[in-house]
């Protein structure tokens, strides 16, 4: 277990270092202005389609919300020191910070029971996406089609089809997700999270 940071903090510094109301946020973000209240008291854990929005809002990337400010060209992340967000049914493990023009942004996903995405919204954006099956089953859908994946089975796929994730089942399915953004885009991770506020790495 890493380091658990707190959402609503990370949401509130950004808002505040860009001057957006909470009004302003939820508008861009097509939430509620009381979401985004409860979202930075902590007094609420926001689905991963919420993040989605509150990322694509704010132009902002996942895998800042896990980086250290320091860059570097080599990531060692020993078992235990990596930064994790806890969601509704869903935990978010950083496994790296973003290099000199990294493309590549994975992450650890832990689904309990019955927990998904975000309900049934679906993710569209550039690049690809690979998927490596740690524990349990987990249910991909990808243009209309279920993926069934389970221990050690691998999913890649071109991430410009509509998509989503969830673990119907009874047990919890743990996954690693690696997003290839071309170019060192933020579009991927803004479509697939939301509110990660981060400004250390945005535009480069």
């Amino acid at each position: 277990m890493g380091t658990i940071f707190s959402l609503g903090e990370k949401l509130r510094q950004l808002r505040d270092e860009r001057n957006i109301s909470q009004r302003d946020l939820a508008r861009l973000a097509g939430l509620s202005p009381n979401s985004i209240s409860l979202i930075e008291r902590d007094e609420t854990s926001p689905s991963v389609s919420t993040l989605q929005s509150l990322a694509a809002a704010l132009n902002i990337r996942m895998s800042y919300f896990f980086e250290e400010e320091t860059p570097s060209s080599v990531l060692h992340l020993k078992s235990g020191s990596r930064p994790k967000i806890v969601s509704e049914g869903l935990g978010i493990e950083g496994m790296g910070k973003t290099l000199p023009f990294q493309e590549l942004e994975p992450f650890i996903m832990t689904l309990e029971p019955k927990a998904g995405s975000g309900g049934e919204r679906q993710v569209v954006h550039s690049g690809h996406e690979f998927v490596y099956c740690l524990q349990g089953k987990i249910e991909y859908v990808i243009d209309g089609r279920v993926y069934l994946l389970e221990v050690e089975d691998i999913l890649i796929f071109e991430a410009t089809l509509p998509h989503l994730w969830r673990n119907p089942f009874d047990n919890e399915a743990k996954f690693i997700l690696v997003l290839q953004t071309p170019n060192a885009s933020r579009e991927p991770v803004q479509r697939h999270f939301s509110s990660h506020p981060s400004v250390t790495h945005i535009g480069g």
